[in-house]
């Protein structure tokens, strides 16, 4: 895989730090954020739920949030891509697709700093190499202008009582999408994550089952009746579905929802036999790290749910590679050798 071509005077390492990616109806990006503590905040009283027999529901749910509140994706690279389905007012569909590969450096200064995104190919046709390699020397010479930046704000060094914090670290990280509609009139948008669905849904065991090898817990979820959502989340109020816990691991592995009330653009009132309206799935890697396979929000089929914004938005996470050792004075070929 190519690395990013930057300036032979930058000086960074990748490993990185990633809290959330959001997917906009305009342009993909990421937002970085640095965690001085290893066990994130409210997640330092929480201890191993029992799923032996009865299932320990509350220390499970407690569990599967603190499971997957890691930042290990500031330690990869990987390929983003980003699909799109837009339906017009007389239900005819548009798509579009969009590569990027993804680089999220940590300044040398271990500051905080945006993820660099590149497009490498739109709808299945690369991306002229003279257009990639301007975007790339683009994507250094805003990750120099970060690190000057930064290298001004040098990092509070964690204290000795935050280094010793005992408590439920963290296995994985799970994503933060986002869809977003705003014009001179209108800011719409709907925020897609598993925290949320945790933290505000009640829950009811269906079985154990298989899944790639590993057992699983299925659930059904409903919101809480007393849930008070944001506003790029209200939607969740109106959806029901499932959600896997690893029996192992005791993390998240896939979220599935569909709104509770009858057919919306798809002409079928049967949940399962519609096409779901959000859909979450993360994958093990084989350092046991779980990170992001796929999210989607489907907003063309249920525009009434997400309020009025009409676009199908999946982004899939592939081709992870964990950079462990710093890279200084970054040299890459020109594309022709």
């Amino acid at each position: 895989m190519r690395l990013l071509r930057l300036k032979n005077a930058v000086k960074l390492s990748l490993a990185v730090l990633l809290p959330a990616l959001i997917v906009t109806a305009q342009e993909v990006r990421v937002e970085l954020g640095k965690h001085t503590n290893p066990i994130p905040k409210g997640c330092e009283s929480v201890v191993p739920a029992s799923v032996d027999g009865q299932i320990d529901m509350r220390a499970l749910l407690n569990e599967a949030v603190c499971k997957g509140a890691g930042d290990m994706m500031t330690e990869y690279s990987y390929t983003l891509t980003s699909n799109r389905r837009i339906k017009n007012k007389n239900g005819e569909a548009k798509e579009s697709t969009t590569t990027f590969e993804v680089f999220i450096p940590t300044m040398k200064n271990g500051g905080h700093a945006r993820g660099i995104l590149v497009a490498t190919s739109h709808d299945g046709v690369p991306v002229a190499p003279a257009e990639l390699e301007r975007e790339r020397m683009k994507a250094g010479e805003r990750l120099e202008k970060e690190e000057a930046k930064l290298e001004r704000e040098p990092p509070s060094p964690a204290s000795s009582e935050e280094s010793a914090t005992k408590g439920m670290a963290p296995i994985g990280m799970y994503s933060r999408t986002l869809v977003h509609h705003s014009s001179l009139t209108v800011d719409r948008g709907a925020a897609l994550t598993i925290q949320t669905f945790l933290q505000m849904c009640q829950f009811r065991f269906l079985k154990r089952a298989s899944n790639e090898g590993r057992e699983v817990l299925i659930f059904n979820f409903t919101p809480r009746p007393d849930a008070q959502f944001r506003d790029y989340e209200k939607y969740v109020a109106q959806l029901s579905g499932e959600i896997w816990i690893d029996a192992q691991d005791h993390i998240v592995s896939r979220l599935v929802g569909w709104p509770v009330a009858g057919p919306d653009n798809t002409g079928n009132s049967n949940p399962h036999e519609r096409p779901p309206a959000v859909y979450v799935e993360m994958t093990r890697l084989k350092e046991g790290i779980w990170l992001p396979r796929m999210a989607r929000i489907n907003a063309a089929d249920y525009p009434k749910l997400f309020d009025g914004i009409n676009m199908d938005s999946t982004s899939t996470y592939t081709n992870y590679i964990r950079f462990s050792t710093e890279i200084r004075d970054v040299k890459v070929n020109p594309p022709d050798e």
